[in-house]
């Protein structure tokens, strides 16, 4: 059995596609299919359901960049 069709917006979707940018490309994949997956488990899919989702998502993928190694280390200390 097929997954479920998830139908968004293009404002929806530039949402999701914002939150995938700052992400690693090796985790974008990951990113989209569990947002995919609480959408499809979400009920009514709003724009403010989208970002809450998205949002959460984003949280367990990104890992913020290691300032201490650019321009030498000691501006960002």
């Amino acid at each position: 059995m097929p997954p479920p069709m998830l139908i968004l917006t293009d404002s929806q979707l530039d949402t999701v596609l914002r939150c995938a940018g700052p992400l690693a490309p090796a985790v974008r994949g990951a990113f989209l299919e569990l947002v995919a997956q609480n959408l499809a488990s979400a009920g009514e899919i709003g724009d403010g359901t989208v970002a809450r989702i998205c949002a959460e998502a984003q949280r367990r993928f990104w890992v913020p960049p290691d300032l201490s190694r650019a321009a030498g280390g000691s501006k960002y200390r």
